[in-house]
């Protein structure tokens, strides 16, 4: 698979950069449960997101007709100071992505691509506003930045270099095409109960690849099951034959190696690994770059949070931003999180919170170190581990540096700001809204619209890890 980011939505910080300090003795054991009596979903259904209101029928249309109809503006973690050796640069970029943004940057001001940091991945074919920072002590050359897809906003200086993270959110405005004048009257009732409740903060599929098998490529390298991974890159399978997979099938190395589609360098590398190494799957597994592993990894943790998430939905309408008793919550905006008690006066006080905006339940993104729920909450996800086969202590990765904690993710994005206006001029609707890092523009949109449509072209990679 590519390592090329696909194009869609901001990230949420690594999956497996914990941000919590547990101590292992205090992580709530897993409650033993036979997975059949609890779970009443598969992990299949983990990305197909229900809808909030079924009964408001979704109003159709189309995005990104033109890559101009799609607006992405990064909110900041935190203002530059004016001061310091980081030469920070915001841009607003045309139908390009982050990587080539960087990597102009880069060449333009003489410095290696891996010197331009920035918070996170935002879409190609959208107009999308984010800040670089480059080391270095002068401004000159700055204006040479500009091109007709690519011009300066602003520059100013800090202290530090912009690191994956450094995000707090995003605002969009995002023009929906072929669509009635009065379907703004259903985006307004949607817009006003999200802007209360919020939305299932689902992983989006741009999350798990063309082929939506990021996930089960990261669960097969988990549980050392090279051959599986191997097949999963480079053969051919019901709805994924591409010509490289049939020669690669028929045991044609070089064939299937004139044959990968440009850009698919993980694929090259495991195929010169077999050509030079023949039958040696493990050589050609550790080939598989260390950042895309990750990514498949954390491919695979999404998708089991989209099931414990298909589970409490299923369970309750509400059951994304309601607390339960033995549920780990979130305060809104940071990262301190706490146990709910299983006391029902406890319980009903954190359910007050939680419509008051306070607060978020949190699902789960499976590690080592991760503080599971009690009660109910607990038990669900206690089954979604049980019927993989896995324990807390399973999620070790076999990569030297690469660790596996785990953390928790609150189940509800807060949307902030949503309004709709019917553009006469452009006979189109123009939704605005702002969501936090790690959330999907698509979740919103699928909520209004139903099934997206879109002109892109199919995304080739998983979207990288992370935000």
């Amino acid at each position: 698979m590519s390592q090329q980011p696909t194009d869609e939505a901001p990230m949420d910080p690594p999956l497996d950069a914990t941000g919590e300090d547990a101590d292992p003795e205090t992580v709530a054991q897993i409650i033993e449960v036979d997975p059949a009596d609890v779970l009443g979903t598969d992990r299949a259904s983990g990305y197909h997101p229900p809808r909030i209101l079924p009964q408001i029928p979704p109003i159709g249309g189309v995005i990104r007709q033109r890559w101009e109809d799609f607006r992405v503006t990064e909110i900041p973690l935190y203002s530059p100071c004016g001061a310091g050796e980081h030469l920070y640069i915001t841009v607003e970029k045309s139908n390009r992505t982050t990587i080539q943004a960087r990597d102009h940057i880069a060449r333009t001001l003489a410095v290696k691509r891996e010197q331009v940091g920035f918070a996170g991945f935002k879409d190609k074919r959208a107009i999308a506003t984010q800040t670089f920072s480059v080391q270095l002590l002068s401004d000159k050359g700055v204006e040479a930045i500009e091109a007709p897809w690519i011009r300066v906003v602003s520059v100013s200086r800090h202290r530090n270099k912009i690191r994956t993270g450094h995000l707090s959110g995003n605002r969009f405005e995002i023009r929906i095409r072929d669509v009635q004048p009065n379907s703004i009257e259903h985006v307004k009732t949607h817009l006003e109960q999200v802007a209360v409740s919020g939305l299932p903060n689902f992983y989006g599929p741009q999350r798990f690849g063309m082929h939506g098998d990021g996930a089960r490529i990261g669960a097969a390298l988990l549980r050392r099951q090279i051959a599986e991974a191997v097949e999963l890159l480079l053969a051919p399978r019901d709805g994924v034959e591409e010509e490289y997979r049939t020669a690669y099938s028929a045991g044609e190395i070089d064939e299937a190696r004139r044959l990968l589609p440009p850009g698919r360098t993980t694929e090259a590398a495991l195929l010169t690994s077999l050509r030079t190494h023949p039958g040696n799957l493990r050589a050609a597994a550790r080939r598989i770059p260390h950042a895309l592993r990750k990514m498949y990894y954390s491919a695979y943790q999404a998708e089991l949070f989209n099931w414990v998430l298909m589970e409490r939905i299923q369970r309750s309408n509400d059951g994304f931003w309601m607390p339960w008793g033995g549920d780990v919550c979130q305060l809104e905006g940071q990262r301190s999180r706490y146990h709910v008690s299983l006391d029902a006066e406890d319980v009903s006080r954190e359910q007050q919170r939680a419509r008051e905006g306070q607060i978020s339940p949190t699902g789960p993104i499976f590690g080592r170190k991760m503080k599971l729920p009690q009660g109910e909450a607990g038990k669900i996800e206690s089954a979604v581990l049980i019927s993989e086969g896995l324990r807390p202590d399973s999620w070790l990765s076999h990569v030297k540096g690469m660790k596996l904690d785990g953390t928790r993710r609150p189940l509800r994005i807060q949307v902030g700001d949503p309004s709709v206006v019917w553009e006469d001029d452009q006979q189109c609707l123009m939704v605005h809204f702002s969501l936090p890092a790690g959330a999907f523009a698509t979740i919103l949109l699928e909520q209004l619209m139903g099934a997206t449509g879109s002109t892109d072209s199919p995304k080739s990679a998983l979207e990288p890890c992370p935000d």
